[in-house]
C-alpha cells in the first residue's frame, strides 16, 4: 500500500469519528442506526427517518436517509429530534381593522419557536416568534383570515402539528355619513363604502326613548316612521361576513322636520296689532317662527299664540307660522293666513275748494292705509242724503244747494273692517247776487240794484254786503261796508271823472261769503299825451304814451291800426304796448284811445311806426387766403328793393361798418390767424333788423424756410416765423406714416431736435401753425444718414475682375439700404454685401471704396481698400432713336483710351455707304464713354443694316458689331370714333403717306377694358371695336406697322360707350317715414347716378361708388315709385320703375269700453298723420284656446262678438296701409270677458247661520272662484272667496235681514253679474220664561230678551187638562217694552194653563218655549165670603167684647167694696 492510499483511509476514518463526536455533542436525541461510509473522496451518511442531517450549509430532509457529499473535507451534523407537541388554547383577541392579536399556551415538551402563518385565500403571510402571542398586522379590514400556529423544534426544521383559528378583521369605519333628505317622518342617510370589505351595514337610531335598527347591503337607507320634530341619533356600522364582527360606528344627529301647525286663526285685530292662535303640531317642536310678509319681519315664540304689534293700520299682512325643531335650524312646513289690520279713524275733516253746489272734503289718516273711504253727507231740512267711495283722502260732492249746512262723516274701510269718524258740519258757499245794474247815475252818486241769488229763495240767515272803492291803487275815499237785506243801495258823495268798483256779495251760514258781484262805472276820461311808436322787431312795434290828466288806475287804452284785412283793435291797461303779428319792413298808422269803462272813452291820438325788416340767413364765410375772407348771405325772405345791408367787422374794440346793396362782401388786408366778430343787418327807412352774427377767422400762415437736417440718429428742424398771429407750433415726426414723436412748441421757439432716431430712415416732419381753431401745416421730408459698412475683404481675383465682400452696417434694417462701390471713378450699386468688379485692366492696381447708400442716396462714411487685377476688355452697340427718315445709334465703350475712333457703315439691300469717322480724344484710360450718331435722309418703313467698328490710334479694328433697324412709317390721319351701343365703337381713318404694301394697322384700346388691348388689321381704313366696357371712356390709338412690326407715331381719340341701366330695388326697411332705393352696379362703369321719386328728382348727382340712397321724413302709409338713371359722359340709361310704400303709423292705445259675457267693446286712438291716404285697421283677437280672429275696420271702435265667457283674450290693432302694409300692433293683453252668473242661488236659514248653495255658471271653468258678500242694514258685513258651490255663513244675528250676493270671478278678478238673495235668519227663542198668577183670571209672563232682533212675540194659552184640539187658544202678542213680558187675561180662575211663547222675526219664527201656570180664585166670591166672614167676625168680636165688658164691670163693683172695707 502506498503512502497516498494510507492517507485516504486515515482521512475517511477521521470523518466518521468526527460525525460521531458531533452527534454526541448535539442537544437532541442522538442518531440511531447511523452509518457513515467513507470511500476515497466520497462520503455517504445514513440516518434514521426521524433524524435530520446537515452538511455545512446544506440541509437534508428527514425522509432522505442517504446523502452523497462530493467533498472529502465535508462535515456531517446528525441530530435526531422528536416533533414538538401541538400548541394549546389558540385564541384571537384585540381584533382591529388591520390586526389580530393571537395568543396560545405552550405545548407539552420543548420547542424552539413558533411559526405563525395567515391567509385570506389570496395573499399569505408568515412570521416566527419565540413568544406565545403574536400581533398580526397590515391586514385588510373586514376580511376573513385563517391563522395557523405551529411549534418548531430546535433544529428549526422539525415542526409539530398546527393549530388553526379563523377570524374576521373588523370592517373599517364608513365615510362621509350625511343626511340627504329630511321630512317630518323620515331621514334619508347616505355614506361612502369603508376601506376593505364588509358584508352589510347595520343602521340604528334612537330618540332616547324608542330605538330602531335595520340592516342593509346598500350605502344609503331611508329611516321612516319617525316622529316629527324629534332629535334622533343615527348610527351606521359596517358588519363583516361572520355577521358578528363589526367595525367602528359612525354617528350623526338630526332632527326630523316638525309637522305643520294646525288650526291657525286670528283671534283679535286692532289698528296696529293682530293676535294669532294655533294648535300644536303633531310630534315635537322647540318654538314657533312667526313671519309676516307685509313688513318682512319674523319673531320666535315659545307658545301657541302671539300678538304682533307695531303694524300699519288697514294693511294686508300674510302671516306664516312654522314649527322649529330643537336645533333652532330645522323648520317645518309653514301654515299661512292672510288678514288686514283695522283701519285708523279718519280725523280733521275739513272742506277744501268748497263751492256753491260742491263740497270738496279732505281728512287725515294718521297712520296706515285703507282699501277705500265711504263718505256720507246729509241735510235733514232738504231731505238730502248722498254717499261717495274713494281711495284717496278726498271726496267731492256736487249737486248741493248753496248756502246750506250739511252733516258729513267719513268711514275708513279695509276689507271687512270699518272705522267711522266723528260727525262734522260743513256749509256750502252762498250764490252771489244777480247782476248789478246802475239805475241812476250822477256826478256824485250811483244807485245800484241786484236780484236774489239763484237757488237761495227761502234760505235762512241771508244778507248782503255792499262796498265800493276807487279803481286802481285803492287811493282815495272808501266807504265802510254796509249790510242790507233789501235788493238795492244808493252810493253818494262820489268824485266826478272817476271809476268806482262796486262790490256786492251774499253772506251765508258759518260766515261764508259768496263770490263778489262787481260793477265798474266811470266818468269820461281825458285823452293820452306824448304818443310815440318804436319798432321792436320784424313783426312788432312798441307804442308808449303819457297817462291822461287825472288818470285812474283802472283806465284801459284801445290801440288800433289798419291791416290789409281791416282795422285791428287791442285793449291794454298800461301806458305802453307791443303790437305783434305785423308784416316785416312795413309802415303802420296807430291810434290810442283812453277807455275808463264801456261807453266812457277819450278822444283818439295818432302816430306812425315802421317794423324792422327780416334778418338775413345762411351767413357764411370763405377764407380765400390768409388775409382775405369773403362773407356772403341770403336775402331776407321779405326782401324789398328798398332794403340795404350794414356789414360790421370788429376786433379788440375796433369797429368798421360797411353799407352794401348786394349779398356779399370781401374783407381784405386782414391779419393771418386772427378771428373777427362779424354781423349783418337789413336796413330800411333807417330801421335796422336784428343782427345776424358770426365769428370769422383767417387761416394762419405756414412757417417759412422749413429745414430738417439729419445725422445718423438725430433730426434738427428749424423754420422762420410766419406772418400774422401764431398761438403755438405742433411739430410731428413720422416714419412710415407712423408718428414717432410729437412736440408742441410755444411761438417763442423756432426749432426742435428729435433724437434717438434710426439711421438710414426717411422721416417726414410736419410743422403745424396753430391759431385759434385753425391749423395750417407744412411738411418737410429728409432722412438720417446710414451707418458705414464693415471692413472690406477680398474674396476672389481674376485677370479681369475682383470679388470683394464686407460686413453689413449696424442698426439698419435689411432691404432698406444698398451699397455703392467705387473704382476708377466708376460706381457700382448693389444690395448685397459683396460685388464682382469685372472688365478691369489686367495687371492694374485699383483703389476700391464702399459706402452705404440710404434714402435720398445719402452715403455713409467711406470704407476703402487697394487691390490689383489681371488684364481684360469689352464693347456694345444699340439704337437710341428711329424716325421716318433718321436712325440714331449709341454705344458704350469700356476702358476707352485716348485716340479711339469709330467707323459706321449703313447697308440697304446691296448698297453700302461709309460715314465719316468720329474721333474721341482726351478720355482717361479705364473710363466708360457713350458715343452716338444720327444717320439721316433714309426712306420711311425701310430696312437698314448698321455696322460699328472701334479703331485704335494705329488703325487696329475691333470685332465689328452689326444691328438691323427699320425706319418708322408715317402716321394715319382723320381718326374718328363713333359709339354704336354699350359695348361697341366704330373707328375710321385715312392711309399714311409713302404707304407700302405689307403695312398693317395696330389699334390699341385703353380705359374701357380690364387691360389695354391691341388688335391688328391688314386691310381697310376702319374697324368695329366690340366687347368694350359699358359706360366707360375709351381711348383708341391707331398706329401703322412696317414689315418688322416697327410702328409709326400713333394717333389717338376718345369716346364713351353707352352705360347700362341698373337693376333697382326699392324697400321701406320696415319704416313709416323712410324709403330706401338700392341698386346693383350695372355691368361696366357709371360716372354718376340720379334718382327720381314719384317722377321728381330727389337727389343730386351721386358718385359711382354709391349703391343706395334713403328718402327720409316721408309721409306714412303712402305709395312711392322710384327710377334710377345711370350717367356716363354724354349718355344715360334709366332703370325700370320700382314701387313700394311706407308703413302706416301705429294706432293709439287700446281702451276697453265694456265687457260682457260674450263680447268686448274696444276703442283705440286714430293713427296720426294719415290724412290724404287710404288705410284701415286690422283688429286681431285670440284666446289661449282658439285660433286668431281678425276683422278689418275703418273706424276706431268695435265690439268683438261671439266670445266665450270668462275667457282671456289678447287684442291687437294694427294700421293697414297701401300695398297691405301693417304698422306695429298695439296690444291689450289678457282682457277677460265677464263670466256667466251662478245659477239657482238658494238659501237655507238657521238661527245664527245661513247655508248658501248655487249651481255652476254656464261655461264654467276650473279657474273660476266665487266672491260672496253679505249686507245688513246697507252695510257690508263681510265677504269671502270660495271655490265650492256652497257656503255656510256663521256668526249672523238672529232675526236679521241679510242680502247675500254671489259673483263669479275669473282668475284675474273679472266679475260676472252678481246674483242676490235676501232672507232673514230665524228668530232666537226666549229663555228664562217665568209666570206669576195673581187672584185674578190671568197670568203674568216674563222672560229674558232673546239674542238678535225680533218683531214681537206670539203667546198662546190653553188649559192643560183639556186636549188642545178641543179648546180655543188664547193668541196674543208681547214685546219687550220696557221689559220682556206679557199678561194673559180672560182666563178661568184657579185653572192650570199651558202657555207658549214664540219669537217672531222677519223670517222664520223661533222654536216654541212652553210653561205651565195656574190662575188664582174668583174675586167676587172671595169678596162675598170675606164680607160674610167679616160680619160674623165683627158680631163675634162685639159679643166677646160685651161679655168681657160685663165681666169687668162685675169685677169692679166687687173690688170697690173690698177696698173700702180695708180702709
Amino acid at each position: 500500500m502506498s503512502r497516498m492510499s494510507c492517507f485516504g483511509v486515515l482521512l475517511r476514518a477521521s470523518i466518521v469519528l468526527y460525525l460521531f463526536l458531533k452527534c454526541s455533542e448535539a442537544q437532541c436525541t442522538p442518531c440511531t442506526n447511523f452509518k457513515g461510509v467513507v470511500t476515497h473522496i466520497d462520503s455517504t451518511a445514513q440516518v434514521d427517518s426521524n433524524c435530520s442531517l446537515s452538511t455545512g450549509n446544506a440541509s437534508v430532509p428527514s425522509n432522505l436517509t442517504t446523502v452523497n457529499v462530493l467533498n472529502k473535507n465535508q462535515n456531517f451534523n446528525c441530530c435526531c429530534t422528536t416533533m414538538p407537541e401541538v400548541i394549546m388554547n389558540l385564541t384571537a383577541s384585540e381584533i382591529t381593522t388591520s390586526s389580530v392579536f393571537l395568543s396560545w399556551t405552550e405545548p407539552f415538551g420543548n420547542r424552539s419557536f413558533f411559526r405563525v402563518e395567515w391567509t385570506d385565500g389570496k395573499t399569505n403571510g408568515s412570521q416566527n416568534t419565540p413568544e406565545t402571542s403574536f400581533n398580526v398586522t397590515a391586514l385588510t379590514p373586514g376580511v376573513q383570515y385563517l391563522f395557523t400556529v405551529t411549534a418548531v423544534a430546535g433544529d428549526n426544521t422539525t415542526v409539530g402539528q398546527s393549530k388553526t383559528v379563523s377570524k374576521y378583521t373588523k370592517p373599517a369605519i364608513i365615510r362621509n355619513l350625511m343626511s340627504i333628505e329630511i321630512t317630518t317622518a323620515s331621514v334619508f342617510l347616505s355614506w361612502t363604502e369603508p376601506f376593505g370589505n364588509r358584508s352589510f351595514f347595520r343602521i340604528e337610531w334612537t330618540d332616547g326613548k324608542t330605538n330602531g335598527s335595520q340592516n342593509t347591503p346598500e350605502t344609503s337607507f331611508n329611516v321612516t316612521a319617525l316622529t316629527p320634530g324629534v332629535q334622533y341619533l343615527f348610527t351606521v356600522t359596517a358588519v363583516a361576513g361572520d355577521n358578528t364582527t363589526v367595525g367602528q360606528s359612525k354617528t350623526v344627529s338630526k332632527y326630523t322636520k316638525p309637522a305643520v301647525v294646525r288650526n291657525l286663526y286670528v283671534s283679535e285685530i286692532t289698528t296696529s296689532s293682530v293676535s294669532l292662535n294655533w294648535t300644536q303640531p303633531e310630534g315635537n317642536s322647540f318654538f314657533y317662527r312667526v313671519k309676516w310678509i307685509g313688513a318682512n319681519i319674523s319673531q320666535n315664540v315659545p307658545k301657541t299664540f302671539t300678538t304682533i304689534t307695531g303694524l300699519t293700520a288697514g294693511m294686508q299682512y300674510i302671516f306664516t307660522v312654522s314649527a322649529v325643531a330643537g336645533d333652532n335650524t330645522t323648520v317645518g312646513e309653514e301654515s299661512q293666513i292672510i288678514t288686514l289690520t283695522k283701519p285708523a279713524q279718519p280725523v280733521d275733516i275739513v272742506a277744501t275748494r268748497r263751492g256753491t253746489s260742491q263740497l270738496n272734503v279732505t281728512w287725515t289718516l294718521h297712520n296706515g292705509t285703507v282699501e277705500y273711504y265711504s263718505v256720507n253727507i246729509f241735510n235733514a231740512a232738504l231731505n238730502y242724503t248722498s254717499s261717495n267711495t274713494t281711495q284717496t283722502r278726498e271726496a267731492s260732492f256736487t249737486g248741493l244747494q248753496p248756502g246750506r249746512v250739511y252733516e258729513v262723516t267719513v268711514t275708513a274701510v279695509a276689507g271687512d273692517f270699518r272705522n267711522q269718524s266723528a260727525q262734522v258740519q260743513l256749509a256750502t258757499n252762498p250764490n252771489p247776487p244777480g247782476p248789478l245794474t246802475i239805475t241812476e247815475r250822477t256826478t256824485s252818486s250811483l244807485v245800484v240794484q241786484w236780484t236774489t241769488p239763484g237757488l237761495m229763495i227761502g234760505a235762512q240767515g241771508i244778507s248782503y254786503n255792499i262796498s265800493y272803492q276807487l279803481n286802481g291803487t285803492g287811493l282815495g275815499e272808501r266807504n265802510l261796508s254796509s249790510s242790507t237785506t233789501s235788493l238795492s243801495s244808493n252810493l253818494t258823495s262820489l268824485s266826478s271823472g272817476t271809476c268806482y268798483t262796486i262790490t256786492v256779495k251774499t253772506m251765508g251760514p258759518q260766515n261764508l261769503e259768496s263770490t263778489s258781484v262787481y260793477a265798474s262805472e266811470c266818468t269820461l276820461p281825458k285823452p293820452v299825451v306824448n304818443l310815440t311808436a318804436t319798432p321792436l322787431s320784424n313783426s312788432s312795434c312798441k307804442l308808449q304814451w303819457t297817462d291822461p290828466v287825472e288818470v285812474k288806475n283802472y283806465y284801459t287804452y284801445r290801440v288800433q291800426y289798419i291791416k290789409a284785412t281791416g282795422p285791428v283793435p287791442k285793449t291794454v291797461s298800461t301806458n305802453f304796448t307791443q303790437v305783434n303779428d305785423l308784416e316785416p319792413g312795413t309802415g303802420y298808422n296807430f291810434t290810442v284811445t283812453t277807455v275808463a269803462a264801456t261807453g266812457s272813452e277819450g278822444s283818439p291820438e295818432r302816430t306812425f311806426c315802421n317794423t324792422k325788416p327780416n334778418v338775413v340767413s345762411n351767413l357764411t364765410f370763405e377764407g380765400l387766403n390768409t388775409t382775405t375772407i369773403r362773407l356772403s348771405w341770403l336775402k331776407p325772405n321779405d326782401h324789398k328793393p328798398t332794403y340795404s345791408y350794414l356789414v360790421t367787422i370788429s376786433k379788440n374794440g375796433s369797429v368798421v361798418e360797411i353799407s352794401t346793396m348786394v349779398e356779399m362782401y370781401t374783407f381784405t388786408n386782414l391779419t393771418p390767424g386772427n378771428c373777427y366778430n362779424c354781423s349783418v343787418v337789413t336796413v330800411v327807412q333807417d330801421v335796422k333788423s336784428d343782427s345776424t352774427e358770426t365769428i370769422i377767422c383767417t387761416k394762419p400762415a405756414v412757417v417759412k424756410n422749413l429745414i430738417a437736417i439729419g445725422t445718423t440718429t438725430n433730426m434738427s428742424v428749424t423754420w422762420y416765423r410766419p406772418m400774422g398771429q401764431v398761438d403755438n407750433y405742433t411739430v410731428t415726426i413720422y416714419k412710415n406714416n407712423v408718428m414717432e414723436d410729437n412736440r408742441t412748441i410755444t411761438n417763442n421757439y423756432l426749432s426742435v431736435v428729435f433724437q434717438n432716431l434710426k439711421p438710414g430712415k426717411v422721416y417726414v416732419v410736419k410743422v403745424a401753425t396753430n391759431s385759434g381753431p385753425l391749423t395750417e401745416a407744412l411738411n418737410v421730408t429728409n432722412a438720417t444718414y446710414p451707418n458705414p459698412p464693415g471692413g472690406i475683404m477680398v474674396v476672389d481675383q481674376t485677370t479681369g475682375s475682383i470679388n470683394i465682400s464686407w460686413a453689413r452696417p449696424l442698426d439698419m434694417d435689411l432691404g432698406q439700404y444698398s451699397f455703392s462701390v467705387f473704382h476708377l471713378d466708376r460706381q457700382n450699386l448693389t444690395e448685397h454685401n459683396w460685388t464682382l468688379l469685372k472688365n478691369l485692366q489686367s495687371g492694374t492696381l485699383y483703389n476700391i471704396s464702399v459706402v452705404t447708400v440710404g434714402p435720398f442716396d445719402y452715403q455713409s462714411t467711406v470704407v476703402t481698400t487697394a487691390n490689383s487685377t489681371r488684364p481684360q476688355s469689352v464693347i456694345r452697340l444699340i439704337e437710341a432713336g428711329i424716325t421716318t427718315t433718321n436712325v440714331t445709334l449709341v454705344w458704350f465703350q469700356p476702358e476707352s483710351k485716348p485716340g479711339y475712333t469709330f467707323r459706321v457703315e449703313i447697308t440697304n439691300q446691296s448698297v453700302t455707304t461709309n460715314t465719316t469717322m468720329k474721333t474721341i480724344t482726351g478720355v482717361q484710360s479705364g473710363s466708360n464713354y457713350t458715343t452716338n450718331i444720327t444717320i439721316t435722309g433714309l426712306q420711311s418703313g425701310s430696312n437698314y443694316t448698321f455696322t460699328v467698328t472701334t479703331l485704335t490710334g494705329d488703325g487696329t479694328m475691333a470685332t465689328p458689331v452689326t444691328v438691323s433697324y427699320f425706319t418708322r412709317p408715317f402716321a394715319v390721319s382723320g381718326l374718328v370714333a363713333s359709339t354704336v351701343n354699350t359695348t361697341t365703337v366704330n373707328l375710321t381713318w385715312t392711309k399714311p403717306p409713302q404707304y407700302q404694301s405689307g403695312y398693317t394697322y395696330r389699334i390699341q384700346t385703353e380705359g374701357c377694358m380690364s387691360a389695354p388691348t391691341n388688335r391688328t388689321t391688314e386691310t381697310g381704313e376702319g374697324d368695329l371695336i366690340s366687347e368694350l366696357t359699358p359706360g366707360t371712356r375709351c381711348t383708341f390709338s391707331v398706329s401703322v406697322k412696317a414689315l418688322n412690326s416697327i410702328e409709326g407715331e400713333s394717333v389717338s381719340t376718345s369716346q364713351y360707350t353707352k352705360p347700362e341701366s341698373v337693376n333697382m330695388f326699392i324697400y321701406n326697411n320696415g319704416s313709416n317715414s323712410t324709403i330706401v332705393v338700392r341698386w346693383e352696379a350695372p355691368r361696366g362703369n357709371v360716372e354718376h347716378y340720379i334718382v327720381y321719386l314719384n317722377k321728381v328728382l330727389f337727389s343730386d348727382l351721386l358718385n359711382s361708388s354709391i349703391r343706395s340712397t334713403s328718402f327720409l321724413n316721408l309721409s306714412a302709409g303712402r305709395s312711392y315709385t322710384a327710377v334710377v338713371t345711370t350717367i356716363s359722359g354724354p349718355f344715360n340709361a334709366s332703370s325700370e320703375p320700382g314701387t313700394t310704400a311706407t308703413y302706416p303709423n301705429q294706432p293709439g292705445p287700446i281702451l276697453i269700453l265694456e265687457k260682457t259675457t260674450s263680447s268686448i267693446s274696444v276703442e283705440w286712438g286714430e293713427a296720426p298723420l294719415m290724412t290724404n291716404t287710404t288705410f284701415s285697421y286690422l283688429v286681431t283677437y285670440l284666446s289661449t284656446q282658439l285660433n286668431n280672429k281678425t276683422v278689418t275696420l275703418t273706424n276706431t271702435r268695435h265690439t268683438l262678438p261671439s266670445l266665450s265667457s270668462g275667457t282671456p283674450y289678447n287684442i291687437s290693432v294694427a294700421t293697414v296701409g297701401v300695398l297691405g302694409l301693417q304698422s306695429e300692433k298695439v296690444w291689450s293683453s289678457l282682457v277677460t270677458t265677464r263670466p256667466e252668473s251662478v245659477q239657482s242661488l238658494s238659501v237655507v236659514t238657521a238661527e245664527e247661520n245661513i247655508t248658501l248653495t248655487w249651481n255652476k255658471p254656464v261655461d264654467h271653468k276650473p279657474s273660476y272662484h266665487y266672491y260672496v258678500i253679505w249686507i245688513n242694514s246697507g252695510l257690508i258685513i263681510s265677504n269671502t272667496t270660495t271655490l265650492m258651490e256652497d257656503l255656510i255663513i256663521n256668526q249672523l244675528v238672529p232675526g236679521s235681514l241679510y242680502n247675500f250676493t254671489v259673483t263669479t270671478e275669473t282668475a284675474d278678478g273679472t266679475k260676472g253679474a252678481p246674483v242676490s238673495n235676501s232672507i232673514c235668519t230665524n228668530a232666537s227663542p226666549v229663555f228664562n220664561l217665568k209666570c206669576d198668577s195673581p187672584n185674578d183670571p190671568k197670568v203674568i209672563l216674563s222672560w229674558t230678551k232673546p239674542k238678535g232682533l225680533n218683531q214681537g212675540f206670539q203667546i198662546t194659552a190653553y188649559e192643560t187638562n183639556q186636549p188642545p184640539q178641543d179648546q180655543a187658544h188664547y193668541n196674543t202678542s208681547g214685546d219687550c217694552t220696557p221689559a220682556c213680558g206679557h199678561t194673559v187675561s180672560d182666563l178661568k180662575h184657579n185653572t192650570d194653563y199651558t202657555l207658549t211663547v214664540t219669537t217672531l222675526g222677519c223670517g222664520s219664527s223661533s222654536t216654541i218655549q212652553k210653561l205651565t201656570c195656574k190662575t188664582g180664585v174668583n174675586a167676587v166670591i172671595g169678596v162675598a165670603v170675606g164680607v160674610t166672614i167679616g160680619v160674623f167676625a165683627i158680631l163675634f168680636i162685639i159679643t166677646i167684647a160685651l161679655v168681657i165688658h160685663w165681666r169687668r164691670q162685675t169685677k169692679k163693683d166687687t173690688s170697690d167694696i173690698q177696698i173700702h172695707s180695708m180702709r
